[in-house]
């Protein structure tokens, strides 16, 4: 069952929806742990990484938190309900989902490690502010900032356009390095040496026609002969 994102918002044409928090007990005793089954789909719904809302339980409930992303498990230790944790993720939607202009949860947080600030810009309404660092959560957020889904589309598409000019230049280097071997005198000299043999060829023979009633034709035989097969 799927709920408002801002619960204080009674409208049930409301757009922005996130599924209902699901809380599976397990363990016993000092080993007793609360693992949030859907978290992955809860964060998704208001665009932050899971691992927030989950630290968030922690630092309100002064309880250990831990993930493990590859088998989509976030557990914070103890036993805890899923109405009190539904409860206390309208906390964290307030502090750090929610737009303080207009209420939209469209916004984007901004990390700059530099200043150790945290910025939050609205893409509903256009606001740009800064979020309050007091909160215990903020230090995680500092420490394991938000993928830019933009700037990794942005490095991609410039990784592309390297990879294509790259490519143009090889090939422009290919064309340049054949067509100097492509001259003219290079495709017809095979053809003007063949057309010298055979001139020399007839030229011989004749010769040997002309001188054959002497013993110089075994000689210009020889020669010619030789001439042929060098």
């Amino acid at each position: 069952m799927s709920v408002n994102v801002n619960r204080s918002v009674l409208d049930q044409f409301y757009r922005y929806k996130m599924p209902r928090i699901i809380a599976k007990v397990e363990g016993k005793g000092n080993g007793i742990k609360t693992v949030i089954v859907n978290m992955t789909d809860v964060a998704k719904s208001l665009n932050r990484p899971p691992t927030y809302p989950t630290k968030f339980f922690g630092c309100e409930l002064g309880a250990q938190t831990q993930f493990d992303a590859k088998n989509d498990r976030f557990i914070v230790n103890g036993s805890h309900e899923a109405n009190k944790l539904q409860d206390m993720l309208d906390g964290f939607i307030r502090k750090f989902v929610l737009c303080p202009e207009c209420d939209n949860p469209e916004t984007d947080l901004h990390i700059n490690a530099k200043k150790q600030t945290i910025g939050n810009s609205c893409k509903a309404c256009g606001y740009r502010g800064m979020l309050d660092t007091r909160h215990k959560l903020c230090t995680f957020i500092l420490r394991n900032p938000p993928e830019d889904t933009g700037s990794a589309k942005k490095k991609e598409k410039k990784s592309k356009k390297k990879d294509k000019e790259n490519g143009s230049s090889d090939g422009e280097r290919m064309t340049l390095t054949l067509t100097p071997s492509r001259n003219k005198t290079s495709l017809h000299r095979p053809v003007l040496e063949h057309q010298f043999c055979i001139l020399i060829y007839l030229l011989c023979a004749c010769f040997i026609k002309i001188a054959r009633w002497s013993d110089v034709s075994i000689w210009v035989e020889s020669i010619l002969w030789f001439l042929l097969e060098h």
